[in-house]
């Protein structure tokens, strides 16, 4: 009898043992399933090429050439103001000394401080003490600006009499000072050409070159001053207006180049091109956009020269791929 308990308490225990061991395994596997490896698409997100099929009569809106290259011509600008009154006091030779041309009692002045003349203008007339002669109207030797007035009716003068009792001014030459970063200074010469432009006149453009080049550097701000002699025959120019000036730096740059109704600006802000090797089927690129002049784009990447690329119309192929497809 007591063999036979101990038989059915060792099946028993045989028997849970097994139920726990399938358990488990189940457990195993359920936990396997769960979780399976993901397998990654690295193609999944690349973008489609873009590109266009032109028919015949499409192939007449647009126009094709080989990628060429350009001279660009590297332009400096910076912000300087007119000066005036610096250059007078700077180069004497700017302001004429008007002196009578004898001695004699001022009887008459004519104009007043900041005037402008025109050469043979009256300034003022004088009596000659020696020969008790009627007056003498003393005129001016250039055209320009009165730039002081010392005479005063009954004052003595002479030929010798310092200061001479009106000094003109020749302002067909103005001053344009600008402070230009340190780091840009070589760039710059003395003798160099500037095209001036001021928002007082509109599309205009003022000729002038350095003239000096400051040796000293502003330790706060890191900028040296330049100095250029603008041409200003008509006196338009007024001291203080804010310049906008333009030099060539350096020498043109040679680079590839495509007209500038080749070249896309997208909604996201990127630069693209069209290019073919059939004349027919048209593919988008992006392209990095440099220097522009007389209508050309420097591109910098995306195009090689001598590769067929749009040229005009690629707006059109542009709106082509943008269309939604007909019906």
């Amino acid at each position: 009898m007591k063999c036979l308990v101990q038989a059915k308490a060792a099946a028993a225990l045989a028997i849970f043992a097994a139920i726990v061991l399938f358990q488990s395994g189940c457990s195993r596997g359920e936990s396997t399933a769960v979780n399976p490896p993901q397998k990654s698409d690295s193609t999944s997100n690349a973008p489609a090429e873009a590109a266009v099929e032109l028919s015949g009569d499409q192939l007449n809106a647009i126009q094709i050439a080989p990628v060429g290259t350009y001279a660009f011509t590297v332009i400096k600008t910076g912000i300087g103001s007119i000066d005036f009154e610096n250059n007078l006091y700077s180069d004497p030779s700017l302001s004429t000394q008007v002196f009578p041309p004898v001695a004699g009692n001022i009887v008459k002045v004519f104009v007043e401080l900041g005037d402008e003349v025109q050469k043979d203008a009256p300034l003022y007339s004088i009596e000659n003490s020696a020969t008790n002669q009627a007056e003498t109207v003393v005129r001016s030797p250039i055209a320009g600006q009165i730039t002081s007035v010392n005479a005063t009716p009954g004052l003595f003068v002479s030929p010798s009499s310092a200061p001479a009792p009106v000094s003109v001014a020749d302002v067909s030459t103005k001053w344009l000072l600008a402070n230009v970063p340190e780091a840009g200074a070589t760039l710059y010469r003395v003798g160099q050409p500037l095209k001036v432009t001021v928002a007082s006149f509109p599309g205009r453009v003022f000729g002038g070159k350095i003239s000096k080049i400051y040796p000293a550097v502003d330790l706060s701000t890191h900028r040296l001053t330049i100095r250029a002699d603008i041409s200003d025959p008509a006196n338009e120019l007024r001291e203080g207006m804010l310049a906008d000036f333009s030099a060539q730096a350096g020498k043109p740059v040679e680079s590839a180049a495509i007209p500038a109704d080749g070249v896309v600006r997208e909604g996201d802000g990127a630069m693209t091109a069209w290019v073919t090797t059939d004349r027919r089927h048209f593919t988008q690129v992006i392209v990095k956009i440099g220097l522009r002049e007389d209508g050309e784009a420097q591109i910098l990447d995306g195009l090689r020269p001598g590769e067929l690329a749009v040229t005009n119309g690629a707006i059109f192929l542009d709106n082509m791929l943008q269309a939604p497809p007909s019906d």
